[in-house]
């Protein structure tokens, strides 16, 4: 039976729906809506966006945990933040004491400051955020989605920063090298190789400090490390090959020229004391001493490759980790667990050695290495 108008009104309907589509196309072939960035939006539209970006935050940042070791309290994981920070983010949302790039001022949105933004945002929320930044602003995803511990870091420098002053944040983001003025130093400088080095050693110093040593645990210590070692990982930043995003934009920007003066400098330096044992984590330091002398046909100890305090190593391109930093072994233990990471061509060997560790092990490892002196010698060869 038919039912009376029934194909009227689908034709009417396909009618309406073609001329919806002939509307469309004609919309985004002449493009009445000025997409330029000097012109404002029209009302509503910055709201309606704006709204949109706080519920996503929210809804898609559902679910994100912070890991067992994070602690935003730590002043060493806020320091690292803020030396990324200094680097990766300031030039478009400025610092206390510093406005943004001038260029930012042309964007539309332009790059807010931090202050409220970090205050009103939850972790979960400012970690979905610096990990996956946002659509159609300009504003980055984390060029490696695989450093969780990066990302944590960032997000612990925020949680603090609306309470900074210019001169707090120049304590955290440069420690005792920074300079009076912050503008100054950001601006170019020009000048040979020398001079250069001592450019880049100074944003080395942001994170690892002057001496080498990491900044108290800020990052890790390069003082000491072998020359071949430093060129190899810095290449594997350099390229991409080993993930980060903190050492990735640093060292894209160098010559090999440069990487070879720097891996030598670091070389150079002396390791350094390890940081003092704590009497009431005996028995988990001496856990990790019979985890670390461990090994078989399959998986070689920790000190057969790594040795133990300055020992001599069995090849330059394994690193020293005595005297390590806790928190940062205790990060890179759980990496390299999970994946091989490039830098050297031994990463398949150290993932196939920590794959099998547990996170119990992990802790005990950490904070043996962490105790070593990394200028002690009891290799009979020396």
């Amino acid at each position: 039976m038919r039912l009376p108008g029934l194909h009227s009104r689908r034709g009417q309907a396909g009618w309406i729906a073609g001329a919806a589509v002939v509307v469309l196309a004609l919309f985004v072939w002449v493009a009445p809506y000025n997409i330029a960035a000097r012109l404002p939006h029209l009302p509503g539209v910055s709201w309606l966006l704006h709204t949109y970006m706080q519920n996503a935050v929210r809804t898609w940042s559902l679910g994100t945990e912070a890991p067992d070791w994070y602690d935003e309290d730590d002043p060493a994981l806020v320091r690292l933040g803020a030396g990324h920070f200094e680097t990766g983010c300031a030039p478009c949302h400025g610092a206390p004491g510093r406005p943004p790039n001038p260029v930012t001022r042309g964007m539309r949105p332009a790059p807010p400051p931090l202050d409220e933004p970090a205050a009103d945002y939850a972790p979960r929320e400012l970690h979905w955020i610096v990990r996956n930044g946002f659509k159609y602003t300009g504003m980055p995803a984390w060029p490696s989605a695989d450093r969780e511990d990066e990302l944590w870091a960032l997000v612990a420098f925020l949680r603090d920063y609306p309470a900074l002053d210019a001169e707090d944040y120049a304590a955290l983001a440069y420690g005792p090298s920074a300079p009076p003025d912050l503008n100054a130093a950001r601006r170019i400088t020009f000048g040979g190789l020398n001079d250069r080095l001592d450019e880049l050693t100074d944003t080395c110093a942001r994170c690892h400090g002057e001496d080498g040593l990491g900044r108290e645990g800020t990052a890790p210590r390069l003082a000491g490390q072998s020359q071949a070692y430093m060129e190899e990982t810095l290449d594997a930043y350099a390229s991409g090959l080993r993930p980060s995003g903190i050492m990735e934009p640093v060292a894209a920007t160098l010559s090999q020229a440069e990487i070879a003066q720097l891996a030598e400098h670091y070389a150079g330096l002396p390791a350094g004391p390890a940081a003092p044992a704590d009497p009431d984590r005996d028995a988990l330091i001496t856990e990790g001493a019979a985890l670390a002398k461990l090994g078989d046909a399959e998986r070689p100890s920790c000190l057969s490759c790594h040795g133990e305090g300055g020992e001599v190593r069995r090849n330059p391109l394994f690193p020293r980790i005595a005297g390590q930093d806790e928190r940062f072994l205790l990060v890179w233990l759980r990496l390299w667990r999970d994946r091989p990471f490039g830098g050297t061509p031994y990463a398949q060997v150290m993932h196939e050695a920590a794959r099998w560790l547990t996170d119990a092990q992990t802790e005990a490892l950490a904070a043996y290495f962490s105790t070593l002196d990394p200028e002690s010698r009891s290799d009979p060869a020396e």
